[in-house]
């Protein structure tokens, strides 16, 4: 159970890693509308790290990609879903589930934020990584039924 958990956390990272990508400026198009630069010019300056370099592509090869980087990201959350409906079914409640999916979904993206995405990360979001990792080894430990009996 918790391992289906963990994998569906994994997976879902792995998803919403790959719809960042796919809305990138580097992906997308390269000649974004100026009006939008202006909204955002934060958002719309983001380009993932150096490993992947879109930038010699035609404006319809690069919509094209988005698309195919758009459909992989569903299959992949349509996978984490899976591992998360199994860890369901074979839990006794839900609550166990939910919080190691979730958790392992939340610290994974932040990784793969920093690592990837070049994303900054501040002591405060390392302190409560670490709390939600703490949190996770109490919830997936085995219950200890003859300590109390």
């Amino acid at each position: 159970m918790f391992h289906e958990a963990f994998l569906a956390g994994i997976w879902g990272s792995a998803g919403s890693a790959l719809g960042k990508l796919a809305g990138t400026e580097s992906v997308v198009d390269s000649n974004i509308d100026t009006s939008l630069a202006t909204i955002a010019p934060d958002v719309l300056s983001f380009r993932p790290r150096r490993l992947l370099n879109f930038q010699s592509l035609k404006i319809g090869d690069s919509y094209a990609i988005s698309g195919v980087i758009l459909i992989i990201m569903v299959l992949v959350n349509t996978w984490s879903s899976r591992h998360y409906l199994r860890s369901l079914d074979a839990a006794p409640n839900s609550v166990a589930p939910t919080v190691i999916s979730a958790a392992s979904s939340y610290v994974l993206s932040g990784f793969i934020g920093i690592v990837l995405f070049e994303e900054p990360s501040s002591t405060q979001w390392w302190a409560g990584a670490i709390l939600i990792i703490m949190g996770l080894t109490l919830i997936a430990r085995p219950k200890d039924r003859d300590k109390f009996t």
